[in-house]
């Protein structure tokens, strides 16, 4: 199945809002549920599989969570 760039554009743009929301969650010391962190990761997949930049609060998560992994 190919994604539409105009399907990839909403996920990307829901996954900024997403990033933004966990990210004002963690500024204000507030729990961040698992499943948007999962969400994230599994949006960050795929877009870049299909070569889609990552949103900036986007990268940050990722980057957070590599770091984590470490």
């Amino acid at each position: 199945m190919i994604a539409s760039s105009a399907r990839l554009s909403e996920v990307a743009r829901l996954a900024g809002l997403l990033a933004d929301q966990v990210l004002d969650a963690q500024i204000m010391n507030r729990p961040v549920p698992d499943k948007h962190i999962r969400t994230l990761l599994s949006a960050a997949f795929l877009l870049e599989e299909y070569g889609v930049p990552l949103p900036s609060l986007l990268q940050q998560i990722v980057h957070g969570a590599k770091r984590g992994a470490d």
